[in-house]
């Protein structure tokens, strides 16, 4: 028996993607195959998300969504006005993309999911000057060098995953903080790439956590988180402490950070994070006592 392997095209959804299938067909002795098909030629999008916008010519390009019967295909623009394209209703086609504004555009499909898309402000005359009182507005990892950006220029990030690790910084300079939201481009006479505001900070590096050993005066505050330090400032957080005895003791917080609680008691306290989706953290704080000269009379 002999095997052969065809080869079949599946679309498998997106805007613009493709994935190719390979299927054993089996062929008996020494058989010549039943039928053979032409060649296909085909295009498949093997870039990620988000697809960046950078010319004139990739805006204009002709972006078509396509969908299948019953999958509802909705534009949402950067300051989120959301388009319904194609609705569910419709039978399967395709929609051409129009993203006439700088920043980042969502393409939802119902079922299949969503694809981004970052398009330059540069393109629409919304880039900003570059300066501390209208920074530059950056979508993609390339933009400093093609705008040729130097010393002084002042910029901030548009919402993309990674686009701050993916920048390319201009030889000879590196990055400084121009404010909390914006960043400056500085020279650089050493090679650094980043500097920091300086951060103090109190750490227990003695053991391996959650769990801890420590004495009722030096005992370090405790940190919550309502997301699991996503950074949601708006989510609730509620600490538990339960004392050797078992009284228990809540504590109502919101978004992340450290509260200082005063573990007055001797022995194993049991520290319980409540985050909002319901998700729990739990450590065994042992409390030893703070020293000095102990008599026992037996």
């Amino acid at each position: 028996m002999r095997t052969q392997f065809g080869t079949i095209l599946a679309a498998v959804g997106g805007i613009g993607s493709a994935a190719l299938l390979s299927l054993p067909l089996a062929a008996f002795a020494d058989e010549s195959p039943l039928d053979v098909s032409p060649d296909c030629v085909y295009s498949a999008d093997t870039l990620g998300s988000p697809r960046h916008i950078k010319t004139v010519g990739d805006q204009s390009a002709l972006w078509p969504a396509t969908r299948r019967a019953g999958e509802t295909v909705t534009l949402v623009s950067p300051s989120g006005l959301r388009t319904t394209l194609v609705s569910a209703e419709s039978a399967a086609t395709s929609a051409a993309l129009t993203l006439n504004a700088g920043g980042v555009w969502t393409v939802e499909n119902s079922v299949q999911g969503t694809a981004k898309f970052t398009v330059r402000h540069s393109l629409c005359g919304t880039q900003g000057a570059g300066t501390t009182g209208s920074p530059a507005k950056l979508v993609d990892g390339d933009e400093l060098i093609d705008l040729g950006a130097g010393e002084g220029y002042v910029f901030t990030l548009e919402p993309v995953d990674g686009l701050l690790a993916a920048l390319e910084i201009p030889s000879g300079f590196r990055l400084d903080r121009a404010s909390d939201t914006a960043w400056r481009i500085v020279t650089s006479a050493d090679g650094c790439l980043y500097v920091s505001a300086n951060a103090v900070y109190p750490a227990d590096s003695v053991a391996d956590g959650p769990d801890r050993t420590t004495k009722k005066k030096e005992a370090l505050p405790v940190a919550y988180s309502g997301d699991d330090w996503g950074g949601d400032s708006t989510k609730s957080a509620s600490l538990t402490f339960t004392s050797p005895d078992g009284t228990e003791t809540e504590v109502d917080l919101a978004g992340t950070g450290v509260t200082p609680f005063n573990f007055n008691k001797i022995g194993d306290w049991t520290v319980l994070l409540e985050m909002t989706d319901g998700t729990t953290r739990t450590a065994t704080i042992k409390v030893d006592p703070n020293g000095g000269f102990c008599l026992v009379f037996q």
